[in-house]
């Protein structure tokens, strides 16, 4: 039998949309941002009403984002569903969705509505309530049976709802309000999509294409590059594009570009209902009182060595056998792509656009060649500091108009049986620019390191009392370098900056280029050769002292290598005056302790006085012994003046020395 919660669902009826042209997915931007620009496009004549259907997690980005392109009309807004309007469309019912889970709970929601009833036994009138029946309960094969009670005009009279046919709202205006509430439930059952109503008034037959902006995952770049064969060849670089359809919807012939850049993109919920949080207040009574209420190289040309000299044609960069011995097949040559992508250099990025249309289902990942270019690489080994052995690089020049955009690389030899070189990664090369791609360990060459430490002294000066002293830290790295015995090698060596450090200048060493945490330094070797580069960088570590207070930063300057004789014999003096006032301050010290000593013995032969009788032979003693204590403490005091007499000359001195020393 069915419950009336069921028949009211059956009375659900959904209203149709106008629409002028069915709008189609011709095209899609992907931005290294994050982003997806959705393009769509219909053909309307006249006032056209466009229907969009966007995932849900779209909603807030289409919201934000949205954008329609008509030459002859214009745009009138649009319209979706709410991101929850159950509770609102149940504003005007006496039941909320959470009473259509059970045809007991359904029917005690209308307690005081006005039903009918069809059935063997029909009825009208106004629900009182809707109960299990006790003794009806089940049996074995029998079913849970709910009894109704109505008040009619006969009285009250029950059905039990199982035996009847039908139960409704006797009131038609009611019925359509919970059909349309029924509705609005079913609707937002539908969680995955929102549908977007769009009015675009105009004129004449024309094209409207709509457009807004998505989050999407970031298309990645892969690149193919085969190394050159010789020295002066040019390597073969070749880029594919690695992109997934998340839009939503199937590609059929699509357009597809490709934005490679940095923009600002960012998202609000735009769709969450947020409410003004308004203070509550009483109901006013009279007699009440209302209560209150935010890596590039540069290379300096006046500094920098000449780079060095291409190798011989007879052998390799780095490594492996002389080309004369794999020349005997012929290299194989990467499979050129039908069409490339066409790339744009803008302000701030580079967009490629694919030749031809894309056709890829929503949720799947494609892959396609998008550039194909002959490129300048140049073999070269990568020494970095403390390696044992360099890493086997190339520098790629980027000498077309557009950038390169951040990728993985997989290099290929074709001189090599192996083919396979290794992998690589590029950080982004803009055009002009050069960038260095390690890609193996050159274990034929050997680097063997040394490292030493000094502090010395660059400079020191004196005036008004103060001494400043500079101090110089110095760092001197050592490499010897061993190419193997039958192979030149061309190495870049690199060597870490020190903080807040500078290189010292060397007539016969300088820098072919710099980078923000090191120096590099080109050096070419002949097959077996063996050199030393060393590298020196400076500190200068400032310090500055009271000449009155600084005797340990005094006695260390004095213990420097490079002070000069007349600056270490004026510090003498100084030192030798801090030593007199020392030593005069430490016989005060000493007096003061004697004295204190000698009262205290005062203080005991005056109490062992007062305990021995006048005339008593140790009480004569004792006066004599007190009398010689006295003249003790007298001649001590008379020191005592003179010691700090000399102290305070002293002092004297060696403030007056200090005033006017200088370096």
């Amino acid at each position: 039998m069915r419950a009336v919660w069921l028949i009211a669902a059956v009375m659900l009826a959904s209203p149709a949309l106008a629409q002028s042209g069915e709008p189609s997915l011709r095209r899609v931007m992907l931005s290294s941002g994050g982003v997806a620009y959705v393009e769509y496009a219909a053909e309307v004549a006249g006032d056209a009403t466009l229907r969009l259907a966007v995932p849900l997690a779209q909603v807030d980005d289409v919201l934000k984002s949205l954008v329609v392109f008509d030459s002859r009309g214009g745009v009138g807004g649009a319209t979706l569903p709410g991101l929850d309007g159950t509770q609102a469309a149940f504003g005007d019912v006496p039941f909320g969705p959470e009473a259509l889970g059970d045809p007991l709970a359904y029917l005690n929601a209308l307690r005081g509505v006005a039903m009918e009833v069809r059935g063997p036994r029909p009825m009208q009138g106004v629900l009182l309530r809707a109960e299990r029946v006790p003794e009806l309960a089940l049996r074995d094969g029998a079913v849970e049976r709910t009894r109704v009670s109505l008040l009619t005009d006969e009285g009250l009279r029950q059905f039990v709802l199982e035996d009847v046919e039908a139960v409704q709202v006797a009131d038609p205006v009611l019925r359509a309000r919970i059909a349309a509430a029924l509705a609005a439930l079913k609707r937002d059952a539908a969680q995955s999509t929102r549908l977007f109503t769009l009015r675009a008034p105009g004129t004449g037959s024309r094209t409207v294409r709509v457009g807004y902006v998505v989050g999407a995952p970031l298309w990645k770049v892969s690149y193919r590059l085969v190394l050159p064969g010789q020295d002066g060849d040019k390597a073969r670089l070749q880029g594919w594009a690695v992109l997934e359809n998340t839009t939503g919807a199937d590609w059929k012939d699509v357009a597809v570009a490709l934005q490679y850049g940095n923009p600002v993109t960012f998202r609000q919920a735009l769709y969450r209902s947020y409410f003004v949080q308004r203070p509550e207040v009483p109901v006013e009574v009279l007699g009440r009182i209302l209560p209150g209420v935010d890596t590039r190289a540069f290379a300096d040309a006046a500094k920098a060595a000449p780079p060095p000299p291409p190798m011989a044609p007879a052998s390799r960069a780095m490594g492996g056998l002389a080309l004369a011995e794999r020349a005997q097949a012929p290299a194989p040559v990467m499979a050129a792509p039908a069409e490339t992508a066409a790339a744009t250099e803008g302000a701030q990025e580079t967009v490629f656009e694919l030749p031809s249309p894309v056709t890829l289902m929503a949720g799947h990942s494609a892959t396609m060649p998008i550039l194909d270019r002959a490129a300048t690489a140049r073999r070269i080994g990568l020494v970095q500091q403390g390696r044992r052995h360099p890493l086997a690089a190339i520098r790629l020049t980027n000498d077309t108009p557009t950038s390169l955009p951040a990728g993985v690389l997989t290099l290929y030899d074709p001189t090599s049986p192996a083919m396979f070189a290794g992998d690589a990664r590029l950080g982004g090369l803009p055009s002009g620019e050069s960038r260095l791609l390690s890609f193996a360990e050159d274990l034929r060459t050997d680097i063997a390191w040394r490292q030493e430490e000094a502090t010395s002294l660059a400079a020191v000066s004196a005036s008004q009392g103060v001494l400043r002293i500079d101090e110089r830290l110095r760092w001197t790295t050592q490499a010897t370098l061993t190419a193997p015995a039958g192979e030149a090698r061309d190495l870049l060596v690199e060597i870490a900056k020190r903080a807040q450090s500078t290189l010292v200048p060397d007539p016969a060493l300088a820098p072919a280029e710099e980078t923000a945490t090191a120096w590099r330094f080109a050096v070419t070797l002949k097959p077996g050769e063996n050199r030393t580069l060393v590298v020196r960088q400076d500190r200068i570590q400032r310090q500055s002292v009271a000449l009155m207070t600084g005797e340990q930063a005094v006695l260390r300057l004095m213990g420097m290598q490079g002070l000069d004789p007349a600056a270490r014999a004026a510090l003498q003096r100084l030192v030798d005056l801090r030593a007199a006032l020392s030593a005069k301050s430490a016989e005060v010290t000493r007096l003061q302790a004697q004295g204190e000593e000698v009262e205290r013995d005062q203080a005991r032969t005056r109490s062992n006085l007062g305990a021995v009788p006048s005339g008593d032979a140790l009480h004569t003693r004792l006066l004599r012994q007190l009398e010689a204590q006295e003249t003790r403490i007298e001649a001590l005091r008379r020191s005592q003046e003179q010691a700090r007499a000399a102290v305070q000359q002293a002092q004297r001195e060696l403030e007056a020395a200090v005033a006017k020393f200088s370096l």
